[in-house]
């Protein structure tokens, strides 16, 4: 008997699209922006269901996928809660994450309009 297929039951907002701006790539060089899956601007990953597992080997970008993707969340990219316990990370020696969610777009459902 096939599964029944059902939506999420995770509260808003659910990221249903990660793609690069157009163009954005064109004026950055070195880490992260040389990362392979980011070549010739045709990154898109799309989320339909609730739970997304990431895989790869390391140094392919992984972890600096899921920092962009918690900085385009509001959230900070070293981890924790909004809000919860800020920690200065100006002095931070890796802040690739937060440098490749400058350059990402995500579409979310529903939309979310960052302040």
């Amino acid at each position: 008997m096939p599964r029944k297929k059902r939506g999420t039951n995770l509260p808003a907002p659910f990221l249903k699209i990660l793609s690069l701006r157009e163009g954005a790539l064109a004026d950055q060089s070195g880490y992260p922006f040389d990362l392979p899956w980011l070549k010739e601007d045709q990154f898109e990953l799309q989320f339909s269901t609730p739970v997304t597992i990431i895989v790869g080997e390391n140094g392919t970008g992984k972890s600096t996928l899921i920092e962009a993707i918690a900085a385009l969340s509001g959230y900070d990219e070293a981890g924790g809660g909004k809000g919860y316990r800020p920690v200065d990370h100006s002095t931070a020696i890796d802040t690739s994450g937060a440098a490749l969610a400058q350059v990402l777009r995500a579409g979310w459902l529903p939309r979310v309009r960052m302040r």
